[in-house]
């Protein structure tokens, strides 16, 4: 398979790249500084320049992918257009896009209760409409969203689920998300895909 990784450079997004390498795809990271990606040496990786100030370094960029997964994030330097934008880019691109974004916001709005919802937009007004519109532009193209809880490093111990945003239970506490375990998530949904056109959640099991 054919994939394409937005947000290359990024936590998540350096292990989107190394998982869909460990799992024998052909992967094309995008990134707006190619020099800071960094990936194990595979000759399946092929690492392009793509800026969302670009629209037509997008499009060329995941010609020929069967999916793009995105770990696309913004710092409260950037642009937070940088999200919208990207998503509207890459769902007119690429067949089928599967996007990483927050728990508690679009179609999860509320399942981290009142007082954690209202914390949530407090803590991410610097980016939460432009959330709100690159969500709905990935799943009204067919595309797959997976809201997540807070990120970690920790390591993945197989876990991991998505179920459809409707099924999850509301919880006060924000489950934790290894960015692993997110990493191995949205590649298996690349690989058999179970929930297009659908918001996901993904949800981590105590063990």
């Amino acid at each position: 398979m054919k994939i394409a990784v937005l947000g290359s450079t990024g936590q998540t997004g350096r292990l989107l790249t190394a998982h869909a390498l460990e799992r024998g795809h052909e992967v094309t990271a995008l990134a707006r500084r190619p020099e800071q990606v960094s990936a194990p040496a595979s000759g399946n990786l092929r690492v392009v320049r793509a800026d969302v100030s670009d629209p037509g370094s997008v499009a060329a960029a995941v010609e020929g992918a069967d999916v793009v997964l995105s770990g696309l994030g913004v710092t409260r330097k950037q642009d937070s257009a940088i999200l919208s934008e990207g998503a509207r880019q890459i769902a007119s691109a690429a067949p089928r896009v599967i996007w990483l974004t927050s728990l508690g916001m679009g179609a999860t709005e509320g399942a981290l209760g009142t007082f954690n919802g209202v914390l949530l937009k407090r803590v991410l007004r610097h980016e939460w409409d432009a959330k709100g519109v690159a969500g709905r532009a990935v799943r009204d193209a067919g595309g797959t969203t997976v809201h997540a809880g807070p990120l970690t490093d920790k390591p993945y111990q197989g876990n991991g689920r998505l179920v459809r945003a409707g099924e999850f239970t509301p919880r006060r506490i924000p489950p934790m998300a290894p960015r692993a375990g997110i990493a191995a998530l949205m590649v298996a949904e690349a690989e058999s895909p179970g929930f297009t056109d659908t918001d996901t959640v993904a949800v981590f099991d105590n063990r």
